[in-house]
């Protein structure tokens, strides 16, 4: 019974959890005005992302499903917690 209960708990967990929209940050260098306030992302992109010139400064922030991938000329930080790539 108790190993029902914690499976209920950990499901209902994962279901809310996936109810409520990530906020990102979402802009690039042409649009930097539109990035001083987070925005909620497209359902079910989890995922808030940075990408960086090769000179270190940040050129595109955004929502994606999964971790862009990194360019030879850019690096990119990814993470998964509301407004997390405000850098």
């Amino acid at each position: 019974m108790k190993t029902l209960l914690l499976a209920l708990v950990v499901v209902a967990f994962v279901c809310l959890d996936s109810v409520y929209p990530l906020n990102c940050f979402q802009c690039n260098r042409k649009t930097l005005s539109e990035c001083s306030k987070a925005k909620k992302c497209q359902y079910k992109r989890s995922k808030c992302y940075t990408s960086y010139q090769s000179d270190g400064k940040w050129a595109v922030k955004g929502c994606a499903y999964t971790c862009p991938t990194e360019g030879s000329d850019k690096s990119l930080r990814c993470c998964n917690i509301s407004e997390c790539n405000n850098d």
